[in-house]
């Protein structure tokens, strides 16, 4: 394992995960949730050493503002997470020369699909409990809060890993988006969709209108796994790495 700091365009850097294989044949970017970071509770390390068993390089990255990398979470956009997401691209692709896999969890699925749609070097996308009605999730998700957003209220809010502020571009940004489009351009590449039937932050039917607009998905919801696969972690990967294996016979 490689512990890596890439540098932006603007100077700052992403702290990055690299596992690469002594051959590698593909490369899988991972690209984790609102809130989250590159180790994703530690599982990063277990799921990263089966996938190089398959001549998989991994590379999991913080987004800026999140986990070891520079920046504030406050100013957290989907447009923030797509550059970051392409300097990974760049970095990896260039140190490689090899096809891309994109794996977003959460949020950062739908990053993989704002940042990765449009590139050409990626031949798989891997979306697990990713959002793609983005106005609808966040406005469940934070109630009353949201039009206070959308109206240019600073917020702070509270979760399990403690304090943090929003801006109310990370609202406004939601408007130079059309996942639509995304969903569009991705259509005649490789998507697995994994997505919990209980998820409690993003609700299934987000995985359910995905596949409908694309003809070469995989889709899996699984029986009473929540937003995080709480203790079905395994289930997912395994679901994961069929599918890559599937998908990419000379993996295998």
């Amino acid at each position: 394992m490689e512990n890596l700091r890439i540098r932006k365009y603007d100077g700052q850097e992403l702290a990055a995960l690299a596992f690469v294989p002594v051959e590698p044949i593909m490369v899988l970017l991972v690209s984790h949730g609102f809130r989250g970071a590159k180790e994703n509770g530690g599982k990063i390390y277990s799921f990263a050493s089966r996938l190089q068993e398959l001549g998989i390089a991994v590379y999991a990255f913080d987004f800026i503002g999140s986990g070891a990398s520079d920046g504030s979470f406050a100013d957290i956009t989907l447009s923030r997470q797509g550059d970051d997401l392409a300097v990974v691209m760049d970095y990896a692709y260039n140190r490689h020369q090899l096809p891309l896999l994109l794996l977003g969890r959460s949020f950062g699925g739908s990053t993989v699909l704002a940042g990765g749609s449009k590139d050409q070097r990626v031949a798989g996308f891997i979306l697990w409990s990713t959002p793609v009605m983005l106005k609808d999730c966040f406005a469940r998700i934070m109630g009353s809060d949201y039009n206070k957003l959308k109206e240019g209220q600073a917020l702070r809010f509270q979760d399990e890993a403690g304090e943090f502020a929003l801006n109310p571009g990370f609202i406004k940004d939601f408007d130079l988006h059309d996942m639509d489009q995304y969903l569009a351009t991705i259509a005649s590449r490789p998507v697995l969709i994994v997505h919990g039937k209980e998820d409690e932050a993003v609700d299934f039917t987000n995985a359910e209108y995905a596949a409908r607009q694309l003809p070469n998905s995989q889709l899996y919801l699984v029986d009473q796994a929540d937003h995080r696969f709480t203790g079905m972690t395994r289930e997912r990967e395994d679901i994961t790495i069929n599918w890559i294996r599937e998908t990419f016979p000379h993996l295998s």
